[in-house]
């Protein structure tokens, strides 16, 4: 899938050139049969932990670098994960503070013996539509006490 995506890319690069063109138009249009017959559809993942957010371990580096992976390689990926109420190192709002520019956008109720209400706060970095989900009591930390 790569080398399908590079033969792309440098075909995009190439185009002003006539002659480029000429010599891989064969291999462009299968490259983009390839490319495009092979989308696997929305990949989801849900994680306790996630990159910058909320990484202890090695599971928050592994989810991060694998969906921005996927996302390089032209699939589309949404990562949900909490948005834990204290960081790791203990601060709150850290997500309003994320260059990434995450929003708040709705509030969703999931009901189990209880009605619980979680808020939703979503944005995109590398390509991959990240949803956090926010409640200080369900969610105060990262693996709490």
């Amino acid at each position: 899938m790569a080398f399908c995506g590079r033969i792309i890319e440098v075909a995009d690069r190439s185009a002003q050139d006539l002659q480029t063109i000429a010599l891989i138009k064969s291999p462009l249009t299968a490259a983009k049969m390839v490319f495009e017959t092979n989308k696997m559809g929305p990949i989801l993942f849900c994680t306790p932990e996630l990159g910058r957010w909320s990484t202890v371990g090695g599971l928050g580096v592994m989810v991060d670098e694998l969906s921005l992976g996927l996302a390089e390689l032209g699939q589309e990926v949404i990562v949900i994960s909490p948005y834990y109420d204290r960081d790791r190192k203990g601060k709150t709002g850290y997500l309003a503070l994320d260059p990434a520019g995450f929003e708040y956008v709705d509030n969703i109720s999931v009901t189990t013996d209880v009605n619980i209400t979680l808020g939703v706060h979503e944005g995109t970095v590398g390509g991959v539509k990240l949803v956090f989900l926010h409640h200080s009591e369900i969610f105060p930390s990262p693996y709490p006490d």
